[in-house]
């Protein structure tokens, strides 16, 4: 059972050291390796968010309601086309 134990124990040791070194290199720029300059976050405008496609079918088919036949056809085509 003592046995068990130290594997058990000495297997957690060497699992937790490959971890931190692990992360010790991840963290760590390759040698070599110029320092990008970090980029100041500026205010850029917000792009309007995507509607998808199903959205959209929604969107238009209720603003369609009283509409019939060809109109009913043309208001769809140009309701769907628009860049939302």
């Amino acid at each position: 059972m003592k046995k068990l134990h130290a594997l058990v124990l000495a297997g957690l040791v060497a699992l937790t050291a490959s971890v931190a070194f692990a992360e010790e290199n991840a963290v760590t720029p390759a040698r070599g390796a110029k320092s990008q300059p970090t980029a100041v976050a500026t205010a850029a405008p917000a792009a309007p968010a995507k509607i998808s496609q199903q959205d959209k079918m929604r969107l238009c088919a209720k603003q369609a309601t009283g509409k019939k036949g060809v109109e009913r056809k043309t208001f769809m085509k140009g309701c769907l086309s628009k860049k939302a």
